[in-house]
């Protein structure tokens, strides 16, 4: 496969109206512009459905405001987040965040378990160093840890593979939302080389 060590270009897009202020991202110059038309469309879709989950459109009192962040850009890979706060009254209002890592080569969106060898006991190995983060950084869990989902959350960033949690689902509100960083090199013999962690590594 043709690695391009160069990032891909990157525009911003401001979606506003009354209520919802929001920037999203969306990848601009790809060689293949089916491609490129859909990881945009998948950028769009994901933020048109938080938009969604958070209210907006029932609620007349839900107001959103939203940016991204790039996490990784680079060997074809973009890994992102779009984080979005919404508010509709009371004490304070609630962020979510969602996240894609996508091969703006082949177009590929990648799920959590892709990232690693068929087979691999991945499940496990990602519960226990999470598992060991939470004892180490003493979190006060809501309730214990049962494990990642099947459609976990996670992006990449800095060599490394970051699951996260959104607000509630592990620790109380004043924590914010619960981060999970883990190195390539702590699960280098299970991750696949020729996917999005095995660039990382060469």
């Amino acid at each position: 496969m043709n690695i391009s060590i160069l990032p891909v270009d990157i525009v911003t897009r401001h979606l506003i109206k009354p209520r919802l202020d929001v920037y999203y991202p969306q990848l601009v110059g790809l060689v293949d512009h089916k491609v490129e038309r859909k990881l945009n469309e998948r950028i769009y879709q994901q933020v048109e459905t938080m938009i969604k989950k958070q209210g907006f459109y029932e609620n007349p009192e839900t107001e959103i405001t939203g940016g991204y962040e790039i996490k990784t850009n680079e060997r074809n890979i973009v890994s992102l987040t779009n984080s979005h706060y919404s508010y509709s009254g009371g004490a304070h209002g609630l962020t979510i965040l969602r996240s894609l890592t996508m091969n703006v080569q082949t177009g590929k969106v990648y799920r959590l378990k892709e990232l690693f060898n068929r087979g691999a006991p991945y499940v496990e190995r990602v519960n226990n160093i999470i598992r060991e983060q939470i004892k180490k950084r003493d979190l006060p869990l809501l309730s214990p840890f049962q494990g990642i989902a099947p459609n976990q959350y996670f992006y990449l960033a800095d060599k490394a593979l970051v699951i996260y949690f959104q607000l509630y689902d592990l620790v109380p509100y004043a924590f914010g939302i619960p981060y999970f960083v883990i190195s390539v090199y702590e699960i280098q013999d299970i991750i696949d080389e020729d996917g999005p962690l095995g660039q990382m590594i060469y």
